[in-house]
């Protein structure tokens, strides 16, 4: 004849004790953004002139520029805020790879992408490994946002895994140009620059 196990069924303290446990790990759960936040991209902070390496690629940031009007020659944009053109020289580390975005950030903490209104070929396009190319990354802002500037640049790295790398570099630019801006278009750097 086969026997079997009656069940025991947990006593009125244990089974408080399991409900508090539940409780606690839902209110832990629930603030552990705030305990323990979540990491961020890894950043190089840098200075307009140097070179910052942020794989898989390398970018040095001269400086900045800004103009009410946007012009590629034949054609002018103008803004309800200012055009600012970021002039930067970048090249893949050891295989060819890509910036997939820049954005600048200014003294309140928002961010304004790269515009589309204007050609930006040093965004998405790939670059050689070891050969610096050259050209100006346009944005567009409201014109309070001028003044002190910082310019995030986030690589493309596929196959990497998060949190991923970005380069942050500090610029200043305090006013507007009547004169059109017409953008630097990517070609190679010369030698030392």
């Amino acid at each position: 004849m086969a026997r079997h196990r009656r069940v025991r069924r947990p006593s009125p303290a244990g089974l408080v004790a399991m409900i508090a446990v539940v409780i606690a790990a839902g209110a832990v759960g629930a603030r552990a953004d705030t305990w323990w936040p979540r990491t961020g991209p890894f950043v190089d902070e840098a200075t307009a002139g140097d070179r910052a390496v942020v794989e898989p690629v390398e970018v040095t940031v001269h400086g900045a520029r800004a103009a009410t009007v946007l012009t590629d020659g034949l054609d002018d944009q103008a803004s309800d805020g200012v055009w600012i053109a970021v002039d930067v020289t970048a090249a893949a580390l050891d295989e060819p790879a890509a910036i997939s975005g820049m954005a600048l950030r200014d003294r309140r903490g928002r961010e304004y992408a790269s515009s589309n209104r204007a050609a930006n070929p040093m965004i998405g396009n790939p670059f050689d490994p070891r050969v610096p190319e050259r050209g100006e990354v346009v944005f567009e802002l409201p014109s309070d946002a001028l003044g002190r500037l910082t310019l995030v640049i986030s690589p493309d790295a596929p196959g990497r895994a998060v949190p991923r790398a970005e380069a942050e570099v500090a610029l200043r630019v305090d006013e507007a140009d009547d004169e059109p801006l017409e953008p630097r278009s990517r070609d190679l750097a010369e030698a030392g620059g």
